[in-house]
């Protein structure tokens, strides 16, 4: 974040929680001595607190007037940075400064198949970069600065830990280290740009300000390798109760530091790897851009822990930290199965395991209705698993945000799990859940009416958990009624159409023929039965076919990105199946994707929704996907210009000081919520748009990845 202070934390839901200044930069004598000369330092930080006076009292120095400051921090014209796809770097003082950190990765197989060397090598809980200057053309030494101030914990020298390497920790939880033949030169005090009380080594441990600082002499170019690494022992989560994973390779913070420096060269060269795929995937710089904005804010999320039961795969949702949250995974469904598989199927079994339920449906007069199996939204929050059949986030007796979603989540699982099945090519698994597939079948037909001969495939009943004078809600809970009523919905409508979709394909690989059959048969009626919704008059469908509802919505192409990601072609052929449904869904995005309606007409941006200016990129994303792919003929000159639109607001500090953010007001590009959140990785869907020939002759959805170093 410019001029706040950064550093690290862990488990946290967002940016702001770590609280240190981060010292980056350079310092030229250019003929003062070194205590004259000005550190020009990059925009981590705040001016750092003077310490020293609870010890001095009024014996304590005064604190510098602005500009008197041994330092300085760059202004943004002084300045480059360029975020890749594993890699955020600076550059300064015409590239002849530069400083990254990289976050490189690789395919994670199971952890359960994981030799020790690989696990080690996958799964490290470090973060390496490297500092850098260009002083071939330069007279006189120049210093490079890599430092934390840390006001609320004391960092130790990692010397004091019998360790080889230059840097410091805090405590056993997280540190810094450059390797030994970098002649570096350790500070640490209440000052470190200029250290005024030192002990026998030149160090005062009371301070809180640390930095390793480096010499480029005249003539020469060098670049010092930095690792950042987390380590926390013992069980870290409650309800289920486990550990890091990465504890079981490795025995301590210092040998996660030294794996990380040891192993520089070949995380390097991975992250060099990983930009380079997605600097040629053929997206453009703006799409590249909220491409990586969204991995590193994804990477940032996850965790890796490991319970009796082996591996325990959690992604947090950005800043309101719930486990797992099943709307978020069946985005992230198109990123993880190209790169861990594995934590998709885990993450289906545990909802089967322990989150989910057998429910009944309230008829308008009250009556209690059989009702089937479901899922619960989320598994927890903030490392802490709910009981069974339960989640942290559903509550009881409302209409609006906080009340369950009990159709969405059966979709959900619908969705991911034949989605998994299919791409990973895992009939075995299939064959072990067919029970909960037909189960997940009947629940979906019961939703709709308990009298066969009354259905139409909608959603007409809300859960009992929702109780007297509560209403089921969907994914999208803080918007109007045009996407966040569950009944009578069309984008849920039309979920549930991709639902039956996959279902019909699964029960064909069962050889369930009769199923199979049945689900074909649904989702024929439910296409009809969305078809008819439709309005001559204005060329749009109604976000909610009820209550003459006048709400214009995107996601309302939602449901096919399924059948568009497995390659269902009957499914999608606009000649085809649902040939009538897709042509008055084109018409529909048409007019949608026009200044007024579902693009803002102050900002250009993508609105969701045409009665709400809280807009989610994530979604806008997956929008964009299907509407590209399937009707290219709405995308007008306005709508085209939507993604330098997208990346302008997440630039800008009322989103970017949050790293990705998803819910944001389209008029003024400022986040109301979904900070530092995951769910943008549905963006990685754009790369199956693109047909440019990667290094390793692959496409890029299959070869470019960013992973889980929690």
């Amino acid at each position: 974040m410019l001029d706040r202070p950064g550093g690290f934390a862990q488990s946290a839901s967002g940016p702001h929680q770590a609280r240190q200044n981060v010292y980056v930069g350079y310092q030229k004598a250019g003929g003062q001595s070194e205590e004259q000369a000005q550190w020009h330092l990059l925009p981590f930080l705040t001016p750092p607190e003077k310490a020293e006076t609870a010890y001095l009292g009024e014996n304590a120095p005064p604190v510098p007037e602005p500009g008197e400051e041994p330092w300085r921090a760059l202004q943004p014209e002084q300045f480059e940075r360029t975020l890749g796809a594993a890699s955020d770097t600076w550059r300064a003082d015409e590239n002849r400064f530069g400083f990254s950190l990289l976050s490189p990765c690789d395919r994670v197989p199971d952890p359960r198949t994981l030799e020790h060397e690989q696990a080690r090598r996958l799964l490290a809980p470090v973060v390496t970069g490297w500092i850098e200057y260009d002083n071939r053309d330069g007279s006189e030494p120049v210093q490079l600065m890599f430092g934390l101030g840390n006001p609320d914990r004391s960092m130790c020298p990692l010397e004091d830990n019998g360790s080889s390497l230059a840097g410091f920790t805090a405590g056993p939880a997280y540190g810094y280290a450059t390797s030994p033949e970098s002649g570096a030169v350790m500070r640490q005090g209440f000052d470190v740009f200029a250290p005024k009380f030192q002990d026998q080594r030149g160090l005062h441990v009371i301070g809180g300000e640390t930095a390793l600082v480096f010499t480029v002499p005249a003539g020469e170019k060098k670049r010092f390798p930095l690792a950042l690494g987390f380590y926390v022992q013992g069980t870290v989560s409650t309800g289920i109760r486990a550990a890091y994973a990465y504890t079981r390779w490795f025995s301590d913070l210092e040998d996660v530091l030294a794996h990380g420096l040891e192993h520089f060269a070949h995380y390097e060269q991975l992250a060099q790897v990983r930009d380079r795929e997605l600097e040629t995937s053929g997206l453009d710089e703006d799409q590249r851009f909220l491409l990586a904005q969204s991995i590193h804010s994804y990477q940032g999320n996850t965790e890796l822990l490991w319970n009796d039961d082996g591996p325990l795969w959690i992604v947090n949702e950005g800043e309101y930290r719930m486990i797992n949250t099943f709307d978020l995974t069946v985005d992230h469904l198109f990123y993880e199965l190209d790169w861990h598989p594995w934590a998709v199927r885990d993450t289906l079994d545990l909802f089967v395991k322990r989150y989910s339920y057998t429910d009944r449906l309230m008829d308008a007069d009250g009556t209690r209705l059989p009702g089937g199996i479901s899922f619960t939204h989320d598994m927890g929050v903030m490392d802490h698993f709910t009981p069974q059949g339960y989640s942290s986030y559903e509550c009881d007796h409302l209409t609006g945000c906080f009340s369950h979603m009990t159709m969405e989540q059966l979709l959900n699982w619908v969705l991911t799990a034949v989605t998994y099945a299919e791409k990973a090519n895992d009939l075995d698994w299939l064959q072990r859940n067919q029970e909960t597939l037909l189960a997940c079948a009947e629940s979906m037909h019961l939703r709709d009416h308990q009298d066969p001969a009354q259905r139409n495939g909608i959603l007409k009943f809300d859960s009992e958990r929702c109780g007297d004078g509560g209403a089921e809600i969907t994914t999208y809970d803080s918007l109007d009624v045009s996407l966040g009523q569950a009944r009578n919905n069309l984008y849920l409508a039309v979920k549930t159409l991709g639902a039956w979709i996959l279902l019909e394909q699964a029960f064909n690989r069962l050889n369930l023929t009769e199923q199979a059959a049945d689900a074909r048969d649904t989702a024929d009626l439910l296409a009809q039965s969305v078809a008819a919704q439709f309005e001559p008059d204005t060329g749009f469908f109604p976000a909610v076919f009820e209550k003459g509802n006048r709400s214009r919505i995107l996601p309302a192409v939602e449901g096919f990105v399924y059948p568009l990601y497995l390659g269902l072609e009957e499914a999608t052929d606009k000649g085809g199946r649902f040939s009538e449904l897709l042509s008055l869904l084109s018409q529909h995005i048409s007019q949608a994707l026009q200044p007024g309606v579902c693009l803002d007409a102050k900002t250009n941006g993508w609105k969701i929704s045409s009665t709400s200016n809280n807009t989610w990129f994530s979604k806008i994303a997956l929008s964009q996907h299907v509407i590209r792919r399937l009707f290219p003929e709405a995308m007008n000159a306005a709508a085209k210009g939507g993604d330098r639109v997208h990346a302008d607001w997440q630039r800008l500090p009322g989103c970017g000081s949050n790293a990705m953010c998803d819910q944001i007001i389209s008029t003024t590009g400022v986040t109301c919520g979904s900070r530092y959140y995951p769910r943008g990785v549905t963006a990685w869907l754009w790369l199956s748009e693109t047909d440019a020939p990667l290094s390793n002759g692959v496409s890029p959805s299959a070869s470019l990845a960013a992973s889980n170093h929690g």
